[in-house]
């Protein structure tokens, strides 16, 4: 059960960072849609990648890494006197902003081929879209309260 809550809150805000990314990347005219970044990356890889295997890999990637961003909230919150909250959720998102930025520098400094990007301007929204993360999956995590007595162990 307690796996079902971090999956659904990774779900709702990896989704709503998506969904953030994909109405800045309309209004602004440029790609801050992190699968489809995710996709081109894989795509110019050296070793062979049909289009259709670089954007499954993109997507699964990106919802992969909130995953794992969750989980590791999760912890935060059980073991500590941190709650989750909207304030909390913006805060964690930031720490896994800075977390992205330095990740997303690393994979384009060590791409063979990466696309061309200003990275200033796309590291500043994805830590914007990392709180948007935090925010929306403290609150999905919120309203799937599960009893803690039948969770304990978990």
């Amino acid at each position: 059960m307690l796996s079902t809550k971090i999956l659904s809150s990774a779900i709702a805000g990896t989704s709503a960072m998506t969904l953030f990314s994909y109405l800045v990347s309309e209004s602004k005219n440029k790609n801050f849609r992190e699968p489809e970044i995710l996709s081109q990356l894989i795509k110019r890889l050296p070793i062979q990648n049909s289009k259709t295997s670089a954007d499954i890999s993109g997507w699964c990637a990106h919802y992969t890494v909130g995953i794992i961003f969750v989980a590791l909230y999760h912890e935060l919150w059980k073991e500590t006197k941190i709650k989750p909250s909207i304030t909390s959720g913006i805060t964690l998102g930031a720490l896994s902003g800075l977390v992205g930025i330095g990740t997303w520098q690393g994979i384009f400094g060590m791409h063979p081929n990466p696309p061309s990007k200003n990275l200033k301007k796309y590291f500043k929204h994805l830590m914007i879209a990392h709180m948007v993360f935090g925010a929306f999956s403290a609150i999905s995590y919120k309203l799937t309260g599960i009893d803690k007595r039948k969770n304990e162990n978990d």
